[in-house]
Order: structure tokens, then C-alpha cells, then sequence
């Protein structure tokens, strides 16, 4: 019976075959530069205002938050009170609620479904918007 070291094949033998299962001589083209990442979404930042809660309808700015299809909707609560933002309509967009975001917090969402939903704070439900996603 073959030892181990017999049925194993030898380091040559390995490239040999390594070679010869690429399937031609012709080497896969590259783009210049090497291979091409995928694209990363642009990212839209929108705030959580400091003092959101007595801003009342004015807690995300003084316009609706408006970003593309495609895009990153990254959420920033630049308070210092956690907030808990949620999609009034949650089959408009892509977006529907957004976790606890302490002081400091931060999370993103790539939107690709266009559409219009109020927003509001589910701890502070006085905390009001407008989110809109664009083609």
C-alpha cells in the first residue's frame, strides 16, 4: 500500500496542474489600475438638531430632508437627548425607523425606493418632518 507522501502530489506536479486548469494561455483582461471597486453610495447626512425637542416641527432643520434614489441616508443626532426617528408611512421609502441614537449616534440607510413620509421621534413625538426621496 502507497504511503501518504506517495499519493500527494509533488510541488511541480501541483503547478502543472494548476496551470493547465485555467482553461488557455490567454490571462483575463484588467482594467488599468487593477480591478474596479464597486461604487459606494453617495451618503446625505441629516441632523438631529440640538435642543430637537422644544424645535418641535424644526428638530431636523427648517426644510424637509430630501436625498436621491441610490443615496446613503446617514441620521446624526448632534442632541444630546436620544432619539428614536420613525417613518410615519413605512411602505413610501426604504426607510422606517432608526434605532436609539444617543448623543453622538449616528446610522445610515441606502434608499432606493422613491417616496415622501412624515417623520417624527418616537420618544418625542412633537419632533415632526418630512423625508423625501427623489429619482
Amino acid at each position: 500500500m502507497p504511503s501518504l507522501r506517495e499519493l500527494l502530489p509533488t510541488p511541480i506536479a501541483l503547478a502543472v496542474l494548476s496551470m493547465a486548469g485555467c482553461g488557455g494561455n490567454t490571462p483575463m483582461p484588467m482594467p488599468p489600475g487593477g480591478p474596479s471597486p464597486s461604487p459606494t453610495p453617495i451618503t446625505a447626512s441629516a441632523y438631529i438638531l440640538p435642543n430637537a425637542v422644544s424645535l418641535n416641527d424644526r428638530a431636523f432643520g427648517d426644510e424637509p430632508i430630501v436625498i436621491h434614489q441610490g443615496e446613503r441616508l446617514r441620521w446624526v443626532n448632534v442632541d444630546a437627548v436620544t432619539h428614536v426617528i420613525v417613518a410615519d408611512s413605512p411602505d413610501a421609502t426604504d426607510f422606517r425607523k432608526t434605532d436609539e441614537l444617543h448623543g453622538g449616534g449616528e446610522q445610515s440607510f441606502v434608499m432606493v425606493r422613491a417616496g415622501t413620509t412624515g417623520i417624527h421621534c418616537s420618544i418625542h413625538p412633537n419632533m415632526t418632518g418630512t423625508l423625501t426621496v427623489r429619482n
